[in-house]
């Protein structure tokens, strides 16, 4: 006989409505909001309820009564008679078996849902596609897998995935890793993965075994739970950003020595770098924070691209100065040509955002040890079941911006035939699912340059492209409208009270899951998606499977 834990009760000032119930609670019984409860309803049918908030009732009529019953505040005072009072828990209706939308009749018993039942609830045992999302845990112990619709996940149905919140609470980085080893193991093989590592070196080891006292037997358990093997990412290639130092293993990255020496044996990794011929034709990229109402800049770069007399890039800095030169008297510029005075402003912005190693031509010497690759050849090593992280942590904001430019660019391009580049290597490159993390500052809500456009061209096109962004920041409210309003998927982990407030995208939850998004501990997030009967669920997921190194060089 299933235990009944409460009944519903309809009052004239609180009625059942088809989309809520309220139900008093049975004495010591404890529940929680998104406890998951069956009621028994008319012609036989049941109706599944999300609960969303608690309340404690008494028959005081107010506090000074209250006051007045504790022998007029003495705080020592033992009341003669005990308060009638019960807990009132609200919910959301899910779901009925009978798909009856009639309100629940007062007194209809309640009782706690069964696993099977809650998933078919909330809408997921007609998944064609389910990718795992996590589970949570009911206040009487029951645990609930919660799975995503890979065809609303990753298209092309719906696409795009954006994560929210603190930086070190939110364990952002964590769930981005645990659905991407989702798809890696569900989908091996049409799905491949670009990541890239913009915060300390935790992404630069996927393809290594957690250690066993970072990854205990029932964090194993908790993977397998969900229907995954809990094991670190295959077929990884690492590129890191180009240093021409011998002492410096020739990279820029932080990664550890010994874990850059076992990659470098095992033939992983490489180093970037934007050879003249193909980094001229990325240049616009490097000025995407610049104000440039006119376009003048994008017309240097493109100017610049077109030229062919560029060997290297010590060549192309002589030529630009040249161009900042004044011209002679009686020569003033051709009507539309670029002034000496924008000229001048490209060459100092050029000089100074390409003094870095990694603009500069394939070296002759030292190949196996220097292990340079231009960017234009990373997507080679991208296909179905491949993930490619790219390391652009050590580098400045406008060379991030530049690089991630630059590779959003390319596989959109694969995508739609190929650039001259990539005419040589035409293969399947797969569905591609690109994480980003900090998100605002490839697309700020105000102002953005090509990347901001690329990447709505991304959330609004790819879809059907076969791309897709797991995009991640600390702020909603700091991305660009259109970017987040193309997530068909949204995550929220532990969020202040001020964001909470300021940004609009939280408005559509209750003041319940508002309040409990500033407190979410770690490894638990809020999660919403287009398949799901409830506007939110709260899930936990496993830790991380693959190794964490604690220090860097």
């Amino acid at each position: 006989m299933p235990e009944i834990i409460g009944r519903v009760v309809a009052t004239e000032k609180n009625p059942s409505t088809t989309n809520s119930v309220q139900f008093w609670v049975e004495k010591d019984m404890v529940l929680k909001p998104f406890d998951v409860v069956m009621i028994r309803h008319i012609k036989g049918s049941h109706t599944y309820a999300i609960i969303t908030e608690l309340r404690y009732l008494t028959d005081s009529a107010g506090y000074l009564s209250d006051w007045v019953s504790s022998d007029f505040g003495d705080v020592a005072a033992e009341p003669r008679n005990e308060r009638i009072g019960t807990t009132v828990a609200d919910a959301e209706i899910l779901y009925n078996d009978q798909d009856l939308e009639m309100p629940i009749r007062n007194g209809a018993p309640v009782e706690w849902a069964d696993s099977d039942g809650i998933r078919r609830a909330l809408g997921l045992l007609s998944l064609r596609h389910p990718v795992p999302a996590g589970w949570f845990r009911m206040s009487n112990g029951q645990e609930v897998v919660v799975d995503f619709e890979g065809n609303y996940l990753i298209g092309p149905e719906g696409a795009h995935l954006n994560i929210a919140g603190i930086s070190g609470l939110a364990t952002k980085t964590s769930y981005a890793m645990f659905l991407c080893s989702a798809l890696q193991q569900r989908r091996p093989d049409d799905v491949s993965l670009v990541i890239f590592n913009v915060k300390g070196f935790d992404l630069l080891s996927l393809d290594e075994p957690a250690k066993p006292e970072d990854l205990s037997e029932a964090d194993q358990a908790n993977w397998r739970k969900c229907g995954l093997e809990p094991k670190p990412f295959g077929n990884v290639s690492y590129f890191y950003p180009y240093a021409d130092s011998e002492s410096l293993a020739y990279n820029a990255s932080k990664v550890p020595r010994d874990v850059h020496k076992r990659q470098l044996a095992a033939g992983t990794c490489h180093h970037y770098i934007y050879p003249v011929a193909y980094g001229k034709q990325r240049l616009s990229l490097l000025l995407t924070d610049i104000d440039d109402g006119t376009r003048t800049m994008e017309d240097c770069a493109a100017e610049v691209a077109e030229d062919k007399d560029v060997g290297n890039w010590g060549t192309l800095r002589e030529l630009l100065s040249e161009k900042t030169k004044a011209a002679a008297k009686g020569s003033g510029p051709k009507p539309g040509a670029i002034t000496v005075q924008s000229w001048r402003k490209f060459y100092r912005l050029l000089r100074t955002r390409t003094k870095n190693d990694i603009f500069t031509e394939v070296a002759g010497s030292r190949p196996k040890e220097r292990r340079q690759c231009p960017t234009a050849e990373v997507l080679k090593h991208l296909g179905p079941g491949k993930v490619v992280v790219i390391d652009i942590e050590p580098l400045p904001d406008y060379l991030q911006t530049l690089v991630v430019g630059d590779i959003l660019e390319q596989i959109i391009a694969a995508k739609l035939g190929g650039t001259e580049e990539q005419q040589d290597d035409q293969h399947d490159i797969g569905r591609v699912v690109i994480f980003a993390d900090e998100l605002n500052k490839y697309a700020p809500k105000q102002g953005g340059g090509s990347l901001t456009d690329t990447l709505l061209e991304i959330t609004e096109r790819g879809r059907s492209l076969g791309i897709v962004l797991f995009g991640a920041e600390q702020f909603r409210s700091g991305v660009h409208d259109r970017v987040i309003g193309n997530c068909a998927t949204n995550v929220f982990g532990r969020t202040s009270a001020v964001e909470i407030k300021k940004a609009s995208e939280y408005r559509m939850l209750n003041q319940t899951q508002q309040a409990s998004l500033t407190r979410l501990p770690q490894g638990t997030l809020m999660i919403q998606h287009p398949v799901f009967t409830s506007a939110t669920v709260k899930v936990n997921f496993p830790r991380p499977a693959y190794a964490q190194p604690k220090g860097g060089r």
